[in-house]
C-alpha cells in the first residue's frame, strides 16, 4: 500500500466523535437484536464445530449491505450450545498473499451480551475453524466497544493484542480484520441497519494515536477496504461440520463481475481429513445476486457417508483463488 492511507478520515479523537454523534454514545449491548443484515453473505445453515479458544494470558488471528444470502439467517449452533454466533474475520493464503475470510463462532461462555467485544475478542484469543485460516492478533485483555447514533463504532483494546511486531501492510491487513470484524459484528447483532455505513475508532489503552503492531497510527475513523476480502468464499457448510447423508446445499460469494464458478469435492480415500484422496465430483455454478449480494452462489449435491473436501475457485491474476472446505457426511 502506499503511505497515503484510504482508509482514514480526518483525525477526530473520541472527543471528536461525540461532538459528529450529538453527544450521545451508546453500549453496544442495549441495542442487540437478533437476525438482522449480515456483512456479504449468511451464517452457516448446518451444526457448527465448536471453536477452540486459548487463555486470554496466552499467546496468539464494501461496506455494502449484508443481505442474508438464503433466508433462513443465522443457524443454531450444536444441540447443547446456546451461546449466540458471532462473525469472525481470519486471514487466509491467496496467491502467495493473506486476505480475508469470514466464519461464525460461538460466542465464548460467559458473554456480555455486547455482540462487537465479543467478536473482537474471539478474533484475538480464538482459533479458526479451518486450518487454512490465521490471525497475527495476540490474546487481549480486555475490550470494550460502543456506537454512536452516527453508526460510528470505538473500540478500546489492549495493548498486549498489538504487541507483535508487523510491516505496514501486514499491518493494515490485521487493523481490516478488526473492522471487517467489529462491523459485521454490530450488524450482526442488529446495531446497524442493513446497508448503512460505519466506521470504526480504535483506541488502545483508552488513547488514539496509538502505533499498533509499531507500524500504523491508529488515528481517525477506520472504513472496511473491499479489496482486503478473499475473492470467494465458501460460507455453508463451515469447516469440520457432521451433516446427514441427504442433498447438502453449498453456497458462498465469488466476484461479482465473474458469470460462473468451478467446484469440486473430493473424497478421502482411508476415511481421515489429512489422507490421500479422490475426485468425488466437479462441475460449474452460475453467480446470481441474492437479496441485494452480488457474486452470490449456490449449489446443491448428494453424497453417500464419508469424508469430504469442498472446493469453489475462480482463476485470479495468474493463478486460481479458492477457499475449501472439509465435512463429513454421516
Amino acid at each position: 500500500m502506499s503511505q497515503h492511507d484510504p482508509l482514514r478520515k480526518n483525525r477526530l479523537g473520541l472527543r471528536g466523535i461525540l461532538l459528529v454523534s450529538g453527544g450521545v454514545l451508546v453500549a453496544s449491548s442495549i441495542f442487540f437484536l437478533p437476525d438482522t443484515g449480515l456483512l456479504p453473505g449468511s451464517a452457516s445453515t448446518t451444526d457448527l464445530a465448536q471453536p477452540s479458544l486459548t487463555a486470554a494470558s496466552s499467546e496468539g488471528t464494501d461496506g455494502s449491505s449484508d443481505a442474508a444470502v438464503r433466508k433462513q439467517g443465522a443457524a443454531a449452533g450444536p444441540a447443547d450450545a446456546t451461546q449466540p454466533l458471532l462473525p469472525v474475520y481470519w486471514l487466509g493464503e491467496v496467491e502467495g498473499t493473506d486476505r480475508l475470510f469470514r466464519e461464525y463462532l460461538v460466542s465464548p461462555a460467559g458473554a456480555t451480551g455486547d455482540p462487537i467485544s465479543e467478536a473482537v475478542q474471539v478474533m484475538t484469543e480464538g482459533q479458526p475453524l479451518d486450518p487454512d485460516y490465521h490471525s497475527p492478533w495476540r490474546p487481549a485483555s480486555s475490550v470494550s466497544s460502543s456506537i454512536s447514533t452516527k453508526n460510528v463504532i470505538t473500540l478500546d483494546i489492549s495493548s498486549d493484542s498489538v504487541s507483535k511486531r508487523l510491516d505496514e501492510d501486514e499491518a493494515r491487513l490485521a487493523l481490516q480484520q478488526l473492522v471487517h470484524t467489529a462491523t459485521a459484528a454490530a450488524a450482526h447483532g442488529g446495531l446497524i441497519a442493513g446497508g448503512e455505513a460505519s466506521s470504526v475508532v480504535v483506541l488502545v489503552d483508552g488513547a488514539a494515536n496509538y502505533r499498533a503492531f509499531g507500524a500504523v497510527d491508529l488515528g481517525g475513523e477506520w472504513t472496511r477496504d473491499p479489496s482486503a476480502l478473499a475473492p470467494v468464499w465458501v460460507i455453508d457448510p463451515q469447516e469440520g461440520v457432521e451433516h446427514d447423508a441427504e442433498s447438502l446445499t453449498i453456497h458462498g460469494v465469488g466476484p461479482a463481475t465473474d458469470d460462473s464458478l468451478a467446484w469440486r469435492i473430493d473424497r478421502s480415500v482411508d476415511g481421515s481429513a489429512a489422507g490421500d484422496t479422490n475426485l468425488f465430483r466437479d462441475g460449474s455454478v452460475d453467480i446470481s445476486p441474492q437479496d441485494g449480494v452480488p457474486g452470490a452462489y449456490s449449489f446443491s449435491v448428494t453424497l453417500p457417508p464419508g469424508q469430504y473436501a469442498i472446493t469453489v475457485s475462480t482463476p485470479s491474476g495468474s493463478g486460481t483463488a479458492e477457499d475449501s472446505k472439509t465435512i463429513t457426511i454421516r
